[in-house]
């Protein structure tokens, strides 16, 4: 006796097709993030020797760029009298200048409170 094969509904694929096109959205979504916690100027700034020569994720305020320049200050979102200086030696993204909200990640060097940035990711994401 031989076993029929069975039938694949149209309602199945419809559904196994949305469940596809969820999960690359998901991860459309998910790539662009930055990866692990972000932290504050002011978090950086007090803590430094755990920071120090450390990949860091951190968030504030552009200040001091000039347009060509690869230098930059990141100031505090609450605190603008803290900054620490910042090289992006690497292409800007669009819509970068001063007074945005940016993510930069990179290396912290508390000597000179400095990141050697090698990602800017610009707009405060709603969690972090």
């Amino acid at each position: 006796m031989e076993k029929k094969p069975r039938k694949i509904s149209e309602k199945q694929i419809k559904i196994v097709a949305v469940v596809i096109i969820v999960v690359i959205v998901v991860s459309i979504l998910l790539w662009g993030m930055v990866p692990g916690k972000t932290y504050d100027v002011s978090e950086v700034l007090s803590n430094q020797e755990k920071f120090n020569g450390k990949e860091v994720n951190i968030i504030g305020i552009v200040e001091g760029w000039e347009g060509s320049s690869n230098n930059f200050s990141l100031v505090d979102s609450f605190y603008s009298s803290l900054g620490i200086n910042i090289t992006h030696t690497r292409v800007f993204p669009e819509n970068f200048g001063n007074n945005e909200t940016v993510i930069i990640t990179g290396i912290f060097f508390s000597d000179n409170k400095h990141i050697e940035s090698q990602k800017i990711q610009i707009g405060c994401p709603s969690k972090y």
